[in-house]
């Protein structure tokens, strides 16, 4: 069921989506989605193994060792006005996973610390946010969907999870142990007391700089954190 924000019509599903467009005479929500699955190919996210092949309910061209799960379309309206679609994973149709899928995030005392020890060094303090964090990782679930209308020319396709989708069970921790070896290669390493503080010595080495980070969003402690952020996209 639809809901309004910032005087805009929300929808809950793609078919929604494509019927607001068209009552109000747009593409906001169609440009929406498409903006999300051109970001989503850009990670190759999926691995197209073409057209399902149907044998009553079961597909004979199946992944061997995969599972079907679905995916659905979040919409969203920002405060200026960006309409916005997310494609997440029902996750919850995995199996559970043997392994720990916990992911840590850094404390609010860690962040209170933090802010004192940049006053104290007189550093610069930074806030910083990693879009698409989760896609910069790989997922080690075997899993596929069959692709919806909002695939278009892929509907009906194959489509075989690569990357750690929003939704899936393992895609928190498979995006924090992939932030740690980016952080490890730039000579941070973590904080004893908290592993979600990463920490390294500056380059005039007076103090150490500081990295607090709570799942995609960074505060970051330096005397140059412009460089830092251009090392973290390369």
């Amino acid at each position: 069921t639809s809901y309004c924000k910032f005087g805009f019509e929300v929808p809950s599903t793609y078919k929604e989506a494509m019927e607001l467009d068209q009552k109000n005479g747009n593409t906001l929500w169609d440009d929406a989605v498409k903006a999300e699955l051109s970001q989503i190919d850009d990670y190759q996210t999926f691995k197209d193994l073409g057209k399902a092949q149907f044998q009553g309910k079961d597909i004979v061209n199946a992944p061997p060792g995969h599972k079907r799960i679905r995916v659905h379309l979040i919409f969203d309206v920002k405060h200026d006005g960006r309409h916005k679609a997310r494609l997440v994973a029902d996750g919850h149709l995995t199996h559970l996973p043997t392994e720990t899928v916990y992911s840590s995030v850094v404390s609010l005392r860690s962040l209170r610390i933090v802010t004192f020890l940049n006053e104290l060094n007189k550093m610069q303090l930074w806030g910083a946010d990693i879009g698409n964090a989760y896609l910069e990782a790989y997922t080690s679930e075997k899993i596929y969907i069959i692709g919806g209308s909002e695939f278009q020319d892929r509907q009906g396709h194959i489509l075989v999870i690569n990357r750690a989708l929003y939704g899936l069970r393992s895609s928190g921790r498979q995006w924090h142990e992939r932030l740690s070896e980016c952080m490890k290669h730039m000579n941070f390493f973590p904080c004893k007391l908290d592993t979600d503080v990463w920490i390294r010595a500056s380059k005039c080495k007076t103090c150490y700089e500081y990295v607090a980070v709570y799942v995609d969003d960074l505060l970051i402690s330096m005397k140059d954190p412009a460089s830092f952020c251009q090392s973290l996209k390369e």
